[in-house]
């Protein structure tokens, strides 16, 4: 195929399915899976609580459970649930599992920022998670019109990795800038498709993604806080 071919194409012609198709899959997921959203809801409330915790062995915990909730939304949902009518998804789901891998790694070996945080940090860290974990699930019922289409934390894709940037101040400082790639790149490839899907309201999914990694990195402890 020449490049004059290729040029012809657009967006649209990638996407071989409409939004009703893509919108379906929140529903099902949570139907096929019931009653583990139940857990997956608690979890989500339960992370900041543990990630604030005094106790190192507590912080692990928090990221243990953030990087299962990486590799359940990119195996179960992306893997399983998109891949089949989107190819690119597939390839989303391995990294999203890759992602959570490490995150596993690094609570396992407790390689986890011990810095002490400001009283307003650490609430503005409470505060954002919530508004992640309680807001976000609701825009593919909005969209959707189906109460049991919510997007939940550890689920799906787009709230787990909006939330889970929050977790960036706590990562050892190199593995901050490698953590950051998956979300990036799914965010951009997330808001094409929204886009071509006009799912207009989703669009706020990878933006919440990126405004949170831009309030991740101002969570983070100063040089001046910290010999780390």
């Amino acid at each position: 195929m020449s490049g004059a071919d290729w040029l012809s194409y657009s967006l649209q012609d990638f996407v071989m399915f409409g939004p009703q198709v893509f919108l379906r899959l929140f529903g099902r997921i949570n139907q096929d899976l019931w009653p583990w959203p139940l857990l997956a809801m608690l979890v989500g409330f339960v992370v900041p609580v543990l990630l604030l915790s005094q106790k190192p062995r507590i912080k692990r915990v928090a990221l243990a459970l953030v990087s299962v909730a990486w590799i359940t939304c990119g195996y179960g949902f992306l893997v399983s649930y998109f891949g089949p009518i989107n190819w690119p998804a597939e390839w989303f789901g391995w990294a999203f599992v890759v992602q959570g891998g490490v995150l596993g790694l690094i609570a396992i070996v407790g390689a986890i920022h011990q810095t002490p945080q400001s009283q307003t940090q650490k609430s503005s860290l409470v505060v954002l998670w919530v508004m992640a974990v309680a807001g976000l699930p609701w825009l593919t019922v909005a969209e959707s019109g189906d109460w049991t289409a919510l997007g939940l934390f550890g689920l799906t894709p787009g709230t787990t990795a909006a939330a889970s940037m929050l977790v960036t101040p706590f990562l050892p400082g190199p593995w901050r800038w490698v953590y950051l790639v998956v979300p990036l790149v799914w965010s951009l490839f997330s808001a094409a498709t929204f886009w071509v899907l006009q799912t207009w309201a989703l669009l706020a999914l990878p933006a919440a993604t990126l405004i949170f990694i831009g309030l991740a990195c101002s969570l983070s402890p100063s040089r001046g806080q910290s010999r780390g």
